[in-house]
């Protein structure tokens, strides 16, 4: 009896046993299929009237199925709104394509293999991303405030971008509050962000963008500050001009903080002086089309210091630089291009010398004719010989000079018996100089030879 007490006692743990296991194994499998169930509404794309989402954005953004048909703007915007809230899983997909890795990863769940087929075929990486994100961009704009729940979302998968400003600001107030509240953070690009979208994209209360553009004129970073009278350009110049007067001192941000000043014309005109002086301590030629917006007579009198004294600049053009025996360098000649009171090019008959020991320039002379495009070369004796070249008043010249760097004065000397300009100039083993003949503008011109000794030039005929 023993026995057979303990047999059942057996077999009823193991009824037990396999009861439980059958248990088990039956919610294990009822979650499986839940989960099957569940994932596919997950990864499924929305659709409208038979389109999936990502087709009507694509209208959106080229008017047009990128098979060519034709569809209007509206009826994609009507259909984006019917699918509401239910496309934004897909739309933050499309926000956080990257690279190709994710792009595939987001193209897999799309039901449009247009859209498949076009990343496919498009080598650039990058643009076919961005493009992507565009479309997201896109829905987010006509879903508005009805999508602002999706603010933490945007934030954690744009990183603060561009992209990132652009999409809060089209989800309405609580987009923009979010967006401005950034305004107070350390991160100097991110305020950055802020700055170019408010001005750029708008988003909120005209005053309230202004208020918080002016605000930002005294912000720590030089680029916010810029950006900000960038946004503000032509605006509020009471506070802008005089945020800007500071920056006409920073190397790195003079020539931007200029033409931000251009902007407010002969409003700015107190300033005119500050980037005259500027000028003509450090000639910076991008100075120049600001001080002509702000001030004619200051730009006037700074073309003049171009073409009357100052150093070599950036304003000189076809000079010519040649390397003397006592170390120093000749440049001569060239042209200025001015634009007060008109438009000309203004030819030069200065010359000056570089010391590579001192890295000064000093003015050596004038030469005996203006010139422009000619050419030049140092003789055995020390002397440098310009030859040829243009006048604006005079065409092609035929005229040749010699500079002595030890009077330091300029002589006429022979004329060639054709005009160059440009052309190439060899110094020959016994002395003398061969010009090369070429196309000067109205013939082939032969190649000359000038003899230092008698200063003739001699026509060499071509076989």
């Amino acid at each position: 009896m023993v026995c057979g007490r303990f047999g059942n006692s057996n077999i009823e743990i193991m009824n037990k046993q396999m009861e439980h296991i059958y248990r088990f194994f039956l919610i294990l499998m009822t979650a499986f299929f839940c989960l099957l169930a569940v994932q596919p509404a997950q990864a499924s794309e929305p659709s409208y009237n038979g389109k999936p989402l990502s087709e009507w954005l694509l209208v959106l953004q080229e008017g047009h199925t990128l098979s060519g048909k034709p569809v209007e703007t509206s009826d994609a915007q009507e259909a984006v709104r019917q699918i509401g809230t239910n496309g934004i899983p897909t739309l933050i997909d499309l926000l956080s394509v990257y690279d190709e890795r994710s792009a595939k990863k987001v193209l897999s769940k799309l039901h449009n293999k247009e859209l498949t087929a076009w990343f496919k075929y498009d080598e650039n990486i990058d643009s076919s991303c961005k493009n992507l994100r565009n479309l997201g961009l896109h829905g987010f704009s006509v879903l508005g405030t009805n999508a602002e729940f999706a603010v933490p979302q945007i934030t954690n998968v744009l990183a603060f971008s561009d992209e990132w400003a652009r999409v809060l600001l089209a989800l309405g107030p609580k987009g923009f509050s979010a967006l401005t509240n950034a305004l107070n953070g350390p991160n100097a690009g991110v305020r950055d962000i802020v700055i170019r979208s408010l001005g750029k994209e708008g988003g909120g209360d005209p005053e309230v963008i202004k208020q918080l553009l002016v605000n930002a004129l005294k912000d720590r970073d030089i680029s916010v500050r810029l950006d900000a009278a960038d946004s503000l350009q032509g605006k509020e110049p009471d506070v802008v001009i005089p945020a800007l007067i500071p920056l006409l001192s920073d190397n790195n941000y003079r020539w931007r903080a200029a033409n931000l000043l251009a902007a407010y014309g002969p409003a700015a005109k107190s300033v005119a002086p500050n980037i005259f002086s500027i000028f003509t301590n450090q000639p910076d030629m991008m100075l120049l089309p600001a001080l002509r917006k702000i001030d004619q007579d200051k730009a006037a009198e700074a073309e003049a210091f171009l073409v009357n004294s100052g150093p070599l600049n950036g304003a000189r053009f076809g000079y010519t630089t040649t390397l003397l025996l006592n170390g120093k360098e000749l440049i001569a000649g060239g042209y200025i291009h001015t634009e007060i009171p008109k438009i000309a090019n203004r030819d030069l008959d200065s010359a000056e010398l570089l010391d590579p020991a001192t890295g000064k320039w000093t003015e050596t002379g004038k030469m005996t004719t203006p010139r422009v495009g000619h050419s030049a070369i140092l003789l055995r004796n020390g002397k440098v010989l310009v030859v040829g070249g243009s006048h604006s008043n005079g065409g092609d010249l035929l005229s040749a000079e010699l500079y002595d760097p030890i009077t330091e004065t300029w002589t006429s000397t022979g004329s060639m018996n054709d005009a160059h300009h440009s052309q190439t100039v060899v110094l020959q083993s016994d002395g003398k100089v061969r010009i090369l003949g070429a196309w000067n503008g109205h013939k082939i011109t032969n190649d000359e030879l000038y003899d230092s000794d008698t200063g003739e030039w001699t026509i060499i005929q071509k076989k």
